[in-house]
């Protein structure tokens, strides 16, 4: 075996995400490895003699770098990408009650977003209704990994784990209201937000300023509590979920007036103990309308699906209108 074969193989290894090799640049790869390789691909037996040479496993390593697809920062999804048009119709096909339909953000605008990829999902009732209509703001979860995927990758990855997001709420809901997804390629920004929010409010004009919800998930429940933090007069009900509960310095005086419902999985970490904390902190500055759940042996995952699976939430929101200031 070649001196380049452990390197190669090392690569193939975190190309191809299969079995892991402990200091795969100083060891061989050993047979039960190169079987496991095998099962999987067995397209890289190119003499199909049962076993991976290391020339074989040299060429199939470099066919899979040629034929590899760009990451998502270097080629985002686009509007009118074949993939992405046939992704988002499966995804309509099952709903009933709602139509998901992308915008793209104006070029202006997305200069201002930071990291926040050029397109974002709005959701619809598919019954219309006249007057104006409260707006649902998800954020999702996710890091860098996560991130590394293309806007299109990334709808078909949660279809195939089952998560959710707000489209799948408003679908199992089935209310009058309007539903946003924005998507981003790093930590959710608040500054970035507010800018997206203020472009919204500005340019959809069926959408009811004083009933403006926000909601996320995991990293997207974290980004939940700073934006809320930040802002807390623009929203008239939020619901951070499945996250660590913030920071005990963070001022819940803030939030008082604002109503929010928190939810997380049982068995999922540290998340459900500082979620538990937040929600005490808040009761403790005076906020009389917190809400809690915890899912009971619900992972990091299942309390995802959970909290998406939760129609009772949507209800809940649309019951709040945004206080009316007096100056």
């Amino acid at each position: 075996m070649n001196k380049q074969q452990p390197i190669l193989f090392g690569v193939f290894l975190a190309l191809l995400a299969t079995a892991p090799v402990l200091n795969a640049q100083r060891q061989q790869p050993t047979e039960e490895q190169l079987s496991r390789i095998l099962k999987r691909f067995p397209e890289a037996d190119k003499d199909k003699d049962g076993k991976l040479s290391t020339e074989e496993v040299q060429e199939f390593v470099e066919s899979r770098q040629r034929n590899r697809r760009p990451t998502a920062a270097a080629q985002p999804t686009k509007v009118g990408d074949p993939k992405l048009t046939e992704t988002l119709a499966g995804m309509n096909a099952r709903f009933k009650n709602v139509e998901v339909e992308l915008i793209e953000w104006p070029a202006e605008l997305h200069k201002k977003l930071g990291k926040m990829t050029k397109l974002a999902l709005v959701t619809r009732p598919v019954e219309k209704i006249e007057g104006k209509l409260p707006l649902l703001i998800n954020l999702h979860g996710g890091g860098q990994r996560w991130w590394n995927n293309s806007f299109q990758q990334q709808l078909v990855i949660a279809a195939q784990m089952e998560m959710k997001r707000g489209f799948d709420l408003a679908e199992l809901a089935g209310k009058g209201l309007v539903v946003l997804d924005p998507n981003t390629a790093e930590r959710w920004n608040p500054d970035s937000l507010d800018t997206m929010l203020d472009h919204v409010l500005e340019t959809f004009p069926d959408i009811d300023k004083d009933r403006v919800y926000v909601m996320g998930y995991s990293a997207g429940g974290g980004a939940t509590w700073r934006w809320i933090n930040q802002s807390p007069d623009r929203f008239a009900a939020a619901a951070p979920c499945g996250f660590s509960g913030g920071s005990a310095e963070d001022d819940a005086k803030k939030l008082a007036k604002l109503p929010i419902w928190t939810m997380a999985g049982g068995d999922d970490g540290k998340n459900p103990a500082g979620v538990r904390k937040m929600v005490e902190r808040l009761k403790a500055a005076g906020n009389g309308n917190v809400k809690h759940t915890e899912f009971e042996g619900a992972d990091h995952r299942a309390g995802g699906r959970a909290v998406f699976g939760t129609a009772e939430l949507v209800d809940w929101m649309l019951g709040f209108e945004r206080p009316k200031t007096t100056e």
